[in-house]
């Protein structure tokens, strides 16, 4: 068992037997602030490769996506989607026209799709460029993933690039890529009962004011560790 020597102005001694010490740590413990316990929805990324080895030239690209690991029924599930362009070979100079098109495979019946498309005014892609990064939205219901009350179920990202190129030289002409896709990973999409426990509309009083009462018993208890403490004076502190 050991003890805490505190010296006193007077040049005397006086000790804190452990069990105060520990009042002490204890009351200090109840005032740290209370933090909640959920933790943050885990994200999956990653990067996926295409390309295309053409007639009059090759095109490499690449594209980083990003999404949650878990969605719910009811939701939407956002995929990031950010377009790099590697290299672009031969007669081909740019990309014009792309489209990054987002499947959610649920299942054997069930395919979601999104896209997420450049307009007449988007600039031209040339090898370095980067387009991004775009949200791609798809709406979640019980209909388009055929996921039943109370079940879940792992569905596969797929992600597909679709675009134009211009072939320069003697060519000097448009025309579509064949279409590129890549695998993005799984998820889980699960149609569990909503539960609002962490909402302090459905807590009980208890749990609404449980995080002041714990600061106030603290506050208490630090108050009561410093008076005892303290100890008594001893006899001979008043003689001359």
């Amino acid at each position: 068992m050991f003890r805490i020597k505190i010296e006193r102005r007077d040049g005397g001694a006086r000790r804190i037997a452990p069990r105060r010490f520990l009042l002490v740590i204890s009351a200090l413990t109840l005032l740290v602030p209370v933090q909640g316990i959920g933790a943050a929805a885990q994200v999956a990324s990653g990067t996926i490769e295409l390309s295309n080895t053409l007639v009059y030239g090759n095109t490499a690209y690449t594209i980083d996506y990003s999404y949650p690991t878990t969605a719910d029924v009811g939701t939407n599930l956002t995929v990031r989607v950010t377009l790099h362009v590697k290299s672009l070979t031969g007669l081909v100079e740019y990309v014009n026209q792309y489209r990054i098109l987002v499947s959610v495979i649920v299942g054997t019946q069930n395919v979601l799709t999104a896209d997420v498309a450049s307009n007449v005014n988007s600039s031209h892609l040339y090898p370095g460029s980067t387009w991004g990064p775009n949200n791609v939205v798809i709406p979640l219901t019980a209909d388009n993933t055929g996921i039943a009350k109370g079940s879940s179920v792992n569905a596969t990202v797929m992600i597909t690039l679709q675009d134009q190129i211009w072939y320069g030289g003697n060519i000097s002409v448009w025309i579509t890529e064949p279409a590129m896709q890549g695998h993005a990973g799984t998820l889980v999409i699960q149609n569990g009962v909503t539960t609002t426990s962490t909402s302090t509309t459905n807590q009980g009083p208890g749990q609404t004011y449980l995080p002041y009462l714990l600061l106030g018993s603290g506050a208490v208890l630090v108050l009561l560790a410093v008076f005892f403490t303290r100890g008594a004076r001893s006899p001979h502190s008043n003689q001359k």
